[in-house]
């Protein structure tokens, strides 16, 4: 079955069950969603991110998302805190709402929180 997101702007978003692992962006530009096929995506707020998040509270380069192996689950992804050259964003990575992390193996559900009102759930493949 669908699920369907309600964005700010009152917007659905549907996402179908899929074969690839998906993030669910949510920043000032409102709400997206971002097929997980290559091995690595690059996210903050400068251009040339793969994933671009819109506030000013997001670092440059604030995060980069790769997939790792795994024998639990052939599509597994990390987050990592930072720029792939090891800069720390300046705000960090919230998990759940509950833990501050540097690196976290992404699981179905997920919410990581980059700034008040910029964040990604991650959808694990069915």
């Amino acid at each position: 079955f669908p699920v369907t997101i309600l964005a700010r702007d009152e917007s659905e978003i549907s996402v179908s069950l899929s074969s690839d692992p998906t993030l669910i962006v949510t920043d000032n530009s409102g709400t997206r969603k971002v097929a997980l096929t290559q091995d690595k995506y690059t996210i903050g707020r400068d251009e040339d991110n793969a994933i671009r998040l819109d506030s000013d509270f997001v670092s440059r380069h604030h995060a980069y998302v790769i997939r790792v192996q795994s024998l639990k689950s052939p599509s597994m992804f990390r987050i990592i805190d930072g720029s792939t050259s090891g800069k720390l964003s300046k705000n960090g990575l919230v998990v759940n709402a509950m833990q501050s992390v540097r690196s976290h193996d992404l699981n179905d559900g997920d919410i990581v929180t980059f700034a008040p009102e910029v964040h990604i759930l991650y959808l694990a493949p069915r």
